[in-house]
């Protein structure tokens, strides 16, 4: 394999990756990518797909794609097979990898050497994105660089197809560290795993770190970074990372499956500077047209593969959903523009009002909805996840108290729910109940 691939011939001997009670060494799945590498290349396999959330079947699935020049599509695992079935007919896939690979006789198109990732919806058929493994191996690279990468221990935290999940894998591989995949992909497995580990590398949403708080011990854990993606980080997480965890560094970043990985912010502030609009990191630009963000990058995606809508603007810009207002020198993300709650009228974003949730002393995690209303439209619900140490009566006073005061009427929730804990996607995302 080439340089510019994974290079898993390099330091072959080194743990690659902890799965449950079973290792594999870089030199051991170099092998695994080289014998199906030449699987593909003996059947003239133009496009696979890797339908797994095993990492050694999405590096071999990535890696010998790469070697034999061929498209690879990653299924994410929780997607029906129906689904995943009509997705390989439509688009001629002709190998399926996973826990037993498949081949099969079918009509493909030349191959252009893309890996196509699937956007992270909970029903219907995903839209996918198409991009290549040097565009998302750019970022990895960059990060092999960094003083945190020495000895590296990354826990997989992400959707393993999913952007996220990929990216970590890609990172591991390029600072020749170790990808540790728990057994049991709940906060308490993760939490022993990354304590039986030594994990020095943990990237997670937001959501996922506040579960994560409530079951770990941070004496136990030895972190060198903290990274927090897939949704806006708010400022009373990134301040109770930093104080369970004062001496790593904490990193939030803006990426997305369409997007890429387009910057990372290191000062401890929710949002990022409002000067990056005019001056952007290094391999970027950034604006926002009537309210919504908008990028530029290398690193963006060709395109949606088979759609007539496409986010990407005849300029070369990519036009997100993510709404933003400017307070001061940063720019803040509201929320998505397609999960505004329509009351009576006035939007509400459900990522601001469970921001100012998080803020309440004795809220470890909360989550806003939309309750249908034949007046309104829609009314403000929230379920409300309170610390141990909470009366919850008390606590819930207060709070919608607090609610009243520093929030616009329509802004409040109407509903409240006390509940243990909040559902959770495999995205590592809230999801409904």
């Amino acid at each position: 394999m080439n340089e510019r691939g994974l290079a898993l011939h390099v330091n072959a001997d080194a743990a690659l990756v902890a799965r449950g009670a079973d290792r594999f060494t870089r030199g051991a799945v170099h092998a695994r990518i080289n014998e199906l590498a030449a699987a593909f290349n003996a059947r003239g396999v133009r496009r696979a797909l890797v339908w797994s959330d095993d990492p050694v079947d999405l590096l071999r699935a990535i890696g010998a794609a790469d070697v034999a020049g061929a498209d690879l599509f990653i299924a994410h695992t929780n997607l029906p097979a129906a689904i995943v079935d009509e997705i390989a007919a439509q688009h001629g896939v002709q190998a399926r990898i996973g826990e037993t690979d498949t081949f099969v006789n079918a009509e493909a198109p030349p191959a252009s050497g893309r890996i196509y990732m699937m956007t992270s919806g909970t029903t219907g058929k995903p839209k996918i994105a198409a991009h290549t493994l040097d565009a998302l191996m750019s970022r990895a690279r960059a990060g092999a660089k960094s003083a945190q990468a020495a000895d590296s221990k990354w826990l997989l935290t992400y959707q393993p197809t999913g952007f996220a999940g990929i990216q970590v894998l890609l990172t591991a591989v390029a600072t020749h560290g170790l990808i540790v995949a728990p057994e049991q992909r709940t906060p308490g497995g993760f939490a022993a795993a990354a304590r039986d580990h030594g994990v020095t590398q943990i990237s997670g949403t937001p959501t996922f770190w506040r579960a994560f708080m409530m079951v770990a011990r941070p004496s136990e854990l030895a972190l060198k970074q903290i990274t927090l993606g897939g949704e806006a980080a708010d400022q009373a997480t990134l301040d109770r990372l930093k104080a369970a965890f004062p001496n790593t560094r904490v990193t939030h970043i803006y990426a997305s499956t369409e997007a890429g990985v387009v910057f990372a912010v290191h000062d401890g502030r929710e949002g990022f500077p409002k000067a990056w609009l005019d001056e952007p990191p290094t391999g970027v630009a950034l604006r926002i047209v009537d309210g919504l963000l908008q990028i530029k990058s290398a690193n963006l995606m060709g395109g949606y593969l088979g759609h007539d809508a496409q986010p990407l603007l005849d300029d070369g810009w990519l036009s997100t959903a993510d709404r933003c207002e400017i307070a001061g020198d940063r720019v803040r993300i509201l929320g998505r523009d397609d999960s505004t709650i329509n009351v009576g009228g006035s939007k509400v974003y459900p990522l601001m009002v469970e921001q100012f949730l998080l803020q309440q002393t004795g809220v470890v995690e909360a989550r806003v909805f939309a309750v249908p209303n034949p007046v309104s439209g829609s009314l403000v619900g929230a379920e409300i996840v309170f610390a141990e140490d909470q009366d919850h009566a008390e606590a819930r006073a207060r709070v919608l108290a607090a609610c009243r005061e520093n929030l616009a009427s329509y802004q409040v929730p109407r509903v409240v729910k006390i509940v243990d804990q909040i559902n959770v996607r495999e995205s590592g995302k809230k999801g409904a109940t």
